[in-house]
């Protein structure tokens, strides 16, 4: 498959913080020569946190480029040397504030693969332990309870928009394997 495309050029034209855009220029297998924007993200992990009664905890946080509070489950970029596991476990703690007696893969994905090579870690978190919180200063987080019927009823009224989040909510009503 990667043998698709020939890599001809690179130029990296933004290096950020958690993102960094090259703008590639390709040959296609047909021969074709185009151009590819890519957003390089080192990935994610996201956790679903079920408490004992089956209740999953989220964060209500304003995401700027959408300009609105968006209901999210806790997630969060994979650090230099840290595996999606690690993060995950972090995140829990640092937005929800819970460390997990369980924590279960539950699928992992791409986000957004036109152009961008983001992969996310979807994690369940059960058996949840209290632990002290500890956001990041440019973060405000309102942590909500709901039950899977109510997250359904989110979901299809539309407010719940967030794609991590739909997809684990969706993974926790899968029939289990």
């Amino acid at each position: 498959m990667k043998d698709q495309f020939k890599l001809n050029n690179r130029k990296e034209i933004y290096r950020g913080r958690i993102v960094n855009l090259t703008v590639d220029t390709i040959t296609t297998a047909k021969g074709i020569g185009t151009v590819r924007e890519i957003f390089h993200h080192p990935g994610g992990a996201a956790v679903v946190p079920v408490l004992s009664n089956g209740d999953v905890l989220l964060v209500k946080q304003f995401r700027y480029p959408m300009q609105e509070s968006l209901l999210e489950l806790p997630a969060g970029k994979i650090d230099p040397g840290e595996t999606p596991e690690v993060t995950a476990s972090r995140e829990l703690a640092e937005e929800v504030g819970y460390t997990a007696g369980i924590l279960e893969k539950l699928v992992e994905f791409y986000t957004t693969p036109g152009f961008c090579n983001e992969r996310l870690f979807l994690y369940v978190a059960r058996e949840l332990t209290p632990c002290p919180k500890s956001y990041d200063d440019d973060e405000d987080i309102e942590i909500v309870r709901y039950s899977l019927d109510q997250l359904g009823k989110l979901i299809r009224s539309g407010e719940i928009v967030d794609a991590k989040t739909i997809i684990g909510i969706q993974c926790l009503l899968l029939p289990q394997r």
